[in-house]
């Protein structure tokens, strides 16, 4: 029997200076697998990556092995605001990210959906879809758009698996899944910690949303308890998942084959560096050993 394909670690890295420098900053972590912005997270302004630097993107990363490559979307993005300028904006900032995705050869683009200021799941899902499918309309073929569960905080879109589930079985494209962030996911009550957690956890994933929906994960630790609400990265081993828990996470056969990109704080505070991604390498290490 062949044994499934290995877990993949990587990280996102900055993309100041020009989207190669992406790769040679993933290539210093040692990362395996790589997740940047195609333009700052907290301004509608797109950036204009000119064709040398896409180019420079994919020979730099097809020389240096590294894998999996994605974009993640504003902060800015909401798929129900209150206003029409913002839904708007919040569609053509997503079109916008697909289309860098797209130029860069990236498998596609992760997104914060927003949040429902109160209104409820089911008052938004009419506009959650309806944006989706104009983005689809609008954007060029090939990536896709993974919806981030959420950790809880403001009413957020997405923040149980039956709700991303929901999204996804109302738009009924091949092109939107589902991007699982480990915090976000403790946070929201899933104890992913334990073998008894996990496998309760994968179970609700595989009803209400589908394993081959799984696109990616994000790997963060967290730094407040099971059930929080609060989404507070933290580095790995250090927060309440801790390094038990990530060999739950690590050891689990629905997660093979898949990139585990890490977007903690960073030792010295300046994000994903090496010694969070050579933690992960060694858990996985052990996992694969025992």
């Amino acid at each position: 029997m062949t044994p499934p394909p290995p877990i993949a670690i990587g990280a996102h890295c900055s993309a100041s200076g020009g989207l190669w420098r992406t790769i040679e900053r993933a290539i210093e972590i040692e990362a395996e697998a790589v997740q940047f912005f195609g333009a700052s997270p907290r301004a509608w302004r797109p950036t204009n990556h000119k064709p040398e630097a896409f180019e420079r993107f994919q020979a730099l990363r097809a020389e240096s092995g590294i894998g999996q490559a994605w974009l993640h979307g504003s902060y800015l993005v909401s798929l129900a605001p209150r206003n029409e300028e913002h839904y708007e904006k919040s569609i053509a900032s997503v079109v916008n990210a697909l289309t860098v995705a797209a130029r860069a050869g990236a498998e596609g683009v992760v997104l914060h959906s927003g949040s429902h200021l109160g209104r409820g799941f089911e008052a938004v899902l009419p506009e959650v879809v309806s944006a989706i499918e104009r983005i689809f309309d609008e954007a060029p073929e090939g990536p896709v758009l993974a919806l981030e569960n959420a950790a809880g905080q403001q009413g957020p879109i997405g923040g149980s698996f039956g709700e991303l589930g929901a999204i996804l079985d109302a738009v009924d494209s091949p092109r939107l899944c589902v991007c699982l962030d480990t915090c976000h996911s403790f946070a929201a009550g899933y104890d992913i910690t334990t073998p008894e957690g996990m496998a309760d956890t994968i179970e609700e994933f595989r009803r209400e949303v589908g394993l081959d929906q799984l696109a990616v994960i994000h790997a963060n630790d967290s730094k407040q308890g099971l059930g929080s609400g609060r989404d507070r990265h933290e580095n790995i081993g250090d927060g309440h998942i801790g390094y038990e828990g990530f060999r739950t996470i690590l050891g689990e056969p629905a997660f093979a084959g898949r990139a585990l990109l890490l977007e903690v704080p960073g030792i010295e505070g300046d994000g994903p560096d090496l010694e969070n991604v050579r933690r992960l390498k060694r858990i996985r290490d052990e996992v694969t050993a025992s």
